[in-house]
């Protein structure tokens, strides 16, 4: 589960917790400790449907909160530092990525690299699991990176 918390621009008091409880679920924006609404993007576009109108500004917000996110950003940085073994990155919440490798690799000599260089990647301050596999999901190694003290 990933659970975000939007603090509207000029609203003293107001928090709207965003979770979301898969990956590829609809985000759901919880106020008072009430469901008022659930967000998905859709061809780059944030929409809100639920019980609760919410202003387009506050759809926009929200969104962007949930898109600069480093969760979000954290597999296609895998892909592209590691292009030539990664064939897919995948996260499973704001503290755990699924990793296959591409098939042909000296996947031995991969996780000697992982591990040796994945703290560089993490932005994160608290503990971010890595799990990664083989391409035919035969051998797989864990990797546990430590909040980040570069974290802002």
């Amino acid at each position: 589960m990933i659970e975000l918390d939007f603090f509207p621009d000029g609203v003293n008091g107001v928090v709207y917790q965003v979770l979301q409880f898969r990956v590829g679920e609809s985000w759901r924006v919880v106020y008072a400790g009430e469901l008022i609404c659930c967000m998905e993007k859709l061809e780059g576009l944030w929409y809100a449907k639920g019980k609760i109108i919410l202003s387009q500004e506050l759809i926009k917000g929200i969104g962007r909160l949930i898109d600069t996110q480093h969760f979000n950003l954290l597999p296609i940085e895998l892909k592209q530092h590691w292009q030539a073994y990664v064939r897919e990155a995948i996260a499973q919440g704001d503290n755990q990525y699924l990793v296959v490798c591409k098939d042909g690799i000296d996947f031995d000599r991969f996780e000697k690299l992982f591990r040796a260089y994945i703290m560089n990647l993490v932005r994160d301050p608290w503990e971010i699991r890595f799990r990664v596999y083989n391409a035919i999901m035969s051998e797989d190694f864990e990797v546990v990176v430590k909040g980040s003290v570069f974290a802002c």
